[in-house]
């Protein structure tokens, strides 16, 4: 029993493992791009790649058509459909692809966009087929639970395209070569792990079954619906700033964004971790997960708060720093304004995990819905009026209204939500940091951030002995997050 529990909770962590080094390399390289793309081509060009990629990223939600959630769940449960999931989910694909296709040209020509911008979104978008296969074999791979192949693929790939582009755009290459190396990437890499899935897992028939497909589309409706909503949630922000302003207003936003990618990627971290614990919580009923919940915002908090002091001091040099232009010191007020997301996130994200744990799924729904069409009014409303600085305050007030109604809806299935007891001792630790910011921070700019690190680390130490009431109480404080 001790034995097969060993082998199971190995396979779990190295399951984890896979797909969060595989996320995390595959975001750091798109990272780097775009530092690239800013350092050798300029701002413009740094914002059409941002429009690009964003607008395609909502084509590929509709092109996947919402089968990598269903895929999972069933070809978890029945092993033996695998086969059919592979082929079938391919075909399937493949059709919304060329739909998504043409939506997307006609989406490019109502917008109208100039020739070039045009050009690029439209070369983008030949990912779609690659891409959608690659998250039908992923999804296959996360259902017989073979997750390490993912990382196999990806990491190695994702490193190659990172540094293929800094040889390229150092040789003279332009964003048609930035373009043509992330159109060769996905495509190796769906190869790669289509040839896996054939090899390692399933020796599929080669015969599409209508009735199956009808299935399956029916299955997948309320799974597309979420992640299309997500998807738009996202995308309306840059695409109503794109319309309203210019290429460049789209680059000082995304390079604002962009440095938010870690904290984000570490947010997801920990959730994904606590979820498992926090479903068996539930048991023990909604209380019990309230209060875990509580925990897990303080712990997102600890990450959080620090990020938001730090780029509120810091952004103009920051920006500088990682893009290597003086024009995107102009976003700094942009990074201001944005970087409290982290701070509002940390709540969506506790709270949002605590109704999923809870089989509050629709809630869900009913949030993202709600967030959406508030992003698209209050976006209209403040990106007209008011340009990159409207779209900014559009992000947090959309996170506003996420966290308001998570707090309505938890709150009404376990009562009142404290919001103010987890940020306590991380907000006087990020205080302790904004002093010495304040004093000190006119020094070098990476001296000054590890410094203010260890500042923050002492004081959070120092304030969370305190808070517990003694070293021999820190770890009952915070056992609630593992313990059952």
């Amino acid at each position: 029993m001790s034995n097969t529990f060993s082998i199971s909770l190995r396979t779990i962590a190295r399951n984890a493992a896979s797909v969060l080094a595989s996320d995390v390399v595959t975001r750091a390289s798109t990272f780097v791009l775009y530092a690239l793309v800013t350092r050798h081509l300029g701002l413009f060009r740094f914002g059409q790649l941002s429009l690009a990629l964003t607008v395609v990223y909502t084509a590929q939600i509709f092109a996947t058509a919402g089968l990598k959630t269903l895929i999972i769940r069933e070809a978890a449960k029945d092993r033996s459909k695998t086969g059919q999931y592979l082929v079938n989910g391919i075909a399937i694909v493949t059709g919304a692809t060329l739909i998504s296709l043409v939506l997307l040209l006609g989406f490019v020509r109502i917008m109208g966009y100039g020739a070039d911008t045009a050009r690029v979104i439209l070369l983008l978008a030949l990912i779609l087929l690659p891409y959608t296969i690659s998250t039908i074999c992923e999804a296959l791979f996360q259902a017989v639970e073979q997750m390490h192949f993912i990382a196999y693929v990806n990491i190695p790939l994702n490193l190659a395209k990172a540094g293929g582009a800094f040889v390229l755009l150092r040789e003279g290459g332009g964003i048609y070569t930035v373009v043509g190396l992330l159109l060769l990437t996905q495509g190796v890499i769906a190869a790669f792990e289509l040839a896996l899935i054939v090899s390692r897992v399933t020796r599929p028939a080669l015969r599409i079954d209508l009735g199956f497909i009808h299935r399956a589309l029916r299955q997948t409706a309320p799974f597309l619906a979420i992640d299309v909503l997500i998807s738009l949630w996202g995308t309306i922000t840059i695409v109503l700033l794109s319309s309203f302003r210019s290429e460049s207003d789209v680059g000082l936003l995304s390079a604002s964004s962009q440095l938010l990618t870690p904290v984000v990627l570490l947010y997801q971290s920990v959730v994904l971790s606590l979820f498992p614990v926090m479903c068996r919580r539930y048991e023990a009923g909604f209380e019990s997960l309230k209060r875990l919940s509580e925990r897990v915002t303080e712990l997102l908090l600890v990450i959080g708060l620090p990020i938001v002091v730090g780029l509120s001091f810091l952004a103009e040099r920051i920006l500088v720093l990682v893009y290597g232009g003086q024009d995107f010191a102009l976003g700094a007020i942009v990074l201001r304004i944005v970087v409290w997301e982290v701070f509002l996130r940390a709540y969506t994200t506790a709270l949002g995990q605590t109704l999923l744990a809870g089989d509050r799924e629709r809630i869900t729904l009913s949030i993202v819905a709600i967030n959406t069409m508030a992003n698209l009014v209050v976006g209209v409303i403040l990106i007209s009026q008011f340009g990159l600085i409207g779209a900014a305050l559009t992000i947090v007030a959309t996170r506003g209204i996420g966290v308001v109604q998570h707090y309505i809806q938890v709150s009404r299935i376990a009562g009142s939500v404290n919001l103010l007891a987890p940020m306590r001792t991380p907000a006087l630790a990020s205080l302790c940091m904004g002093v010495f910011l304040v004093v000190f921070g006119h020094h070098n700019i990476v001296v000054t951030i590890a410094t203010a690190a260890l500042v923050y680390a002492a004081a959070l130490g120092v304030l969370t002995v305190w808070s517990a009431g003694g070293v021999r109480h820190v770890r009952t404080h915070y056992r609630y997050l593992w313990s059952e």
